[in-house]
């Protein structure tokens, strides 16, 4: 697919570079020429007006200019010089159809251009043609147009290599995030599936039972239900997602005082973290005020410190801040958990990455950082996490107070 695409626009990108150079000497082409010939046509309307002040016929001043003098069809002038057989033997292609008009002629391969007036030249009218051979001009000319289609030919050679080059350049993009979306599609189809699974086969013990009670199920319809509300979380995930690429999702700012929002999350988790042996310490300076989508920075939170608990062994200390600086606001969640190894670092914000759940009991999704970094880029801000495996990780989140203003 991608191959043909790269095709089409090799040749649509040529076509069109060539079209322009090919356009570009034409013009040049014409400019030239018509300067060269207005310098011609000057010289013989030059010619014209000396004979017409002087009143008689004289010998031209230019050796490249003749002058003809024309009655009855038939040369009356005498002619002298080297061309002199050209004007006689081909006599009736130099006679003068149209008065007034420059006109260009071709004979032995040579060329000329003349201007024909009526005159009356001692008592009887005649017809005056001038005549300025031109062969330097068209020789210039023919040279130029040489130039110009060698010019065009190498244009059009280069315009294709650079256009296929450029092509596959302009591809790159698209073809990653094709690919992205190809294997986006492929792993939130195997995250659907797996507790889809689990849910079908739970019901059809349930269905092989019909005479056992609810207690007896016990189990089964706890597994059927902490399946649902995972799915549920993935679906909800997996729209906010394809909603953010498509930017659909309007973000709406508002002032509010970040350090409350953070006590109140802090509250909320509070309890949860003292049930599992863990303790969230909250460090906030004096209130600070944010402009932003208060439901999203509350959500961003809720992922960062839901990841700290998932991460942090019992007894271990979770620490959330904000702080504020002359240009910036921040956010840190700090953990004294498992910690991330370095080359995990790069991916833990891919969709669906999970680092290996051998060192974990955690059932990650793997599209709550994905999420989280949507959310700061979306107010303008930068993610970065700071980890020495085994000994905890730090997300530090800071927003530009003229990108959130």
């Amino acid at each position: 697919m991608f191959q043909k695409t790269r095709i089409k626009l090799t040749v649509l990108n040529s076509c069109v570079f060539i079209l322009l150079i090919s356009v570009l000497g034409s013009v040049i082409y014409m400019y030239v020429r018509n300067h060269m010939f207005d310098d011609v046509d000057r010289n013989i309307m030059d010619a014209i007006h000396r004979v017409e002040k002087a009143g008689l016929v004289q010998q031209m001043h230019d050796p490249r200019l003749r002058l003809l003098i024309w009655g009855n069809d038939k040369i009356i002038s005498n002619i002298d010089g080297p061309d002199e057989y050209i004007f006689e033997k081909n006599a009736s292609k130099f006679m003068p159809h149209q008065m007034n008009e420059f006109q260009d002629i071709e004979v032995d391969d040579s060329y000329f251009r003349t201007f024909s007036v009526k005159a009356i030249v001692q008592g009887k009218t005649v017809t005056l043609q001038f005549v300025e051979n031109i062969d330097g001009e068209m020789m210039m000319l023919h040279k130029l147009m040489l130039i110009t289609i060698i010019g065009c030919v190498l244009a059009g050679i280069f315009a294709v290599i650079a256009g296929f080059i450029l092509a596959e350049r302009a591809l790159k993009p698209i073809k990653r995030s094709w690919e992205k979306q190809q294997q986006f599609v492929s792993d939130a189809s195997h995250e659907l599936r797996t507790p889809l699974a689990v849910i079908q086969s739970r019901a059809e013990l349930l269905l092989q039972k019909p005479a056992a009670t609810i207690q007896d199920q016990i189990s089964n319809i706890s597994v059927v239900l902490k399946e649902c509300r995972r799915l549920t979380k993935l679906v909800a995930n997996l729209l906010t997602l394809a909603r953010s690429d498509s930017n659909e999702i309007e973000i709406e700012k508002k002032e509010f005082y970040l350090d409350e929002l953070l006590k109140e999350i802090t509250e909320h988790f509070s309890e949860v973290a003292s049930i599992q042996g863990k303790e969230i310490v909250l460090k906030s300076a004096p209130p600070i005020t944010f402009i932003g989508d208060r439901d999203r920075i509350h959500q961003l939170i809720v992922i960062l410190l839901d990841n700290a608990m998932k991460y942090t062994d019992e007894h271990g200390t979770i620490q959330l801040s904000c702080f504020e600086e002359k240009n910036h606001v921040g956010l840190m969640v700090k953990d004294n958990g498992i910690g991330i190894k370095e080359e995990d670092q790069v991916k833990i914000f891919d969709r669906f990455y999970q680092v290996s759940k051998s060192r974990t009991k955690t059932d990650s999704l793997g599209l709550g950082l994905s999420i989280a970094q949507w959310i700061v880029e979306k107010h303008g801000g930068k993610i970065k996490v700071e980890s020495k495996f085994g000994e905890g990780t730090t997300f530090i989140i800071t927003f530009s107070k003229k990108k959130i203003k």
